[in-house]
């Protein structure tokens, strides 16, 4: 959702700016420049995204526009939740999967029920996490890695309009039509920069800081099944957990969330 609000923001200052010019948004709008830096990246994405994730590629994209994930206290209170079922008899986890949060406390329920030790099943889980994770990372790099390309192609975008330019003027342009046709021709540079650093760039950046947030909420769902584990007491596992929030975010076994009053 902020991602959402900063490209509106973004767009609604250059339409200001647009307009403090006393400029028509039309006069911002050229087919080639648009074909050269759209076609460009987007041919460029095929040749180097990591397709064989293309089901986490389409999630992670579709997160940067979700009203936000949940926090690190929600996560804290899951796991205490799901410890304190546990203590109270059920073995399989019923919560949401689709986070790889819940993916841990899910496999790791079906381990402890396997019959599986302590250290092997901290061994699997933490491997899956971090390969989890390494999948994330690749596809935020991808992003990433592509913005060094839109302003190359807005450049060659320029360059065809300067070619026509020059033709036009060894045919006898006369200064306005000259300087029309090279306000057009600027316009593929612009839009390369534009795609670049507000659309591509800080896409990969919130996809890295997001496989960042998720990591650490999975090693809260681990160290959970660790205490569960461990033999640890619900007291002891909910002050634990703790740790992992803010004071005021911190979880009690009476009013749920503490709040800043308290």
């Amino acid at each position: 959702m902020i991602y959402l609000f900063g490209l509106l923001l973004a767009f609604s200052s250059l339409l200001a700016a647009v307009a403090h010019l006393h400029q028509q948004a039309q006069y911002f709008w050229d087919f080639v420049a648009f074909a050269c830096v759209t076609g460009g990246t987007t041919a460029v994405a095929l040749m180097t995204f990591p397709w064989q994730y293309r089901r986490l590629i389409a999630r992670s994209f579709f997160a940067l526009f979700a009203t936000g994930g949940e926090a690190e206290s929600g996560v804290v209170a899951d796991c205490v939740e799901f410890f304190k079922s546990v203590r109270a008899g059920k073995t399989h986890y019923e919560g949401d999967t689709s986070s790889l949060a819940g993916e841990v406390l899910r496999d790791g329920s079906e381990l402890m029920t396997l019959g599986f030790g302590q250290e092997k099943v901290h061994q699997i889980l933490e491997d899956r996490i971090h390969q989890s994770f390494e999948r994330l990372q690749k596809v935020a790099m991808a992003v990433r890695s592509l913005a060094k390309y839109p302003p190359a192609f807005g450049l060659a975008g320029t360059i065809l309009g300067l070619v026509s330019l020059m033709r036009n003027v060894s045919a006898g342009a006369d200064a306005k039509q000259t300087g029309l046709m090279m306000s057009i021709a600027l316009m593929a540079t612009f839009y390369g920069i534009l795609t670049s650093n507000l659309l591509v760039n800080p896409t990969g950046e919130s996809m890295a800081k997001s496989a960042v947030a998720e990591k650490k909420k999975a090693e809260i769902a681990l160290h959970t099944i660790l205490l569960l584990m461990e033999g640890a007491t619900l007291l002891e596992a909910q002050e634990v957990l703790n740790s992992y929030v803010t004071k005021e975010q911190r979880v009690n076994l009476i009013g749920g969330f503490e709040s800043e009053a308290a």
